[in-house]
């Protein structure tokens, strides 16, 4: 799901995952916990959220591996 901020994207998600089943994944949610994390990239990660740049895909693929790990069955390859 994508669109601009308060429009709307988690209370739809939400909805989806109530009917579907499915697992909602927020992109900002797993950028703000890998931050708080303390992480090696965390210190990375704020400075570019902070200067509003975009995280590398590198960097996004990254923290998707290290939750799949952390939660076994959540996402799939």
């Amino acid at each position: 799901m994508v669109g601009g901020p308060g429009c709307g994207k988690g209370t739809q998600c939400a909805k989806i995952v109530e009917k579907y089943g499915y697992c909602h994944l927020s992109s900002g949610d797993l950028l703000r916990a890998e931050v708080a994390s303390g992480s090696a990239r965390a210190k990375e990660l704020q400075a570019t959220m902070e200067s509003g740049g975009l995280v590398t895909l590198v960097s996004y693929l990254w923290i998707l591996y290290v939750y799949n790990g952390s939660h076994s069955g959540i996402v799939q390859p």
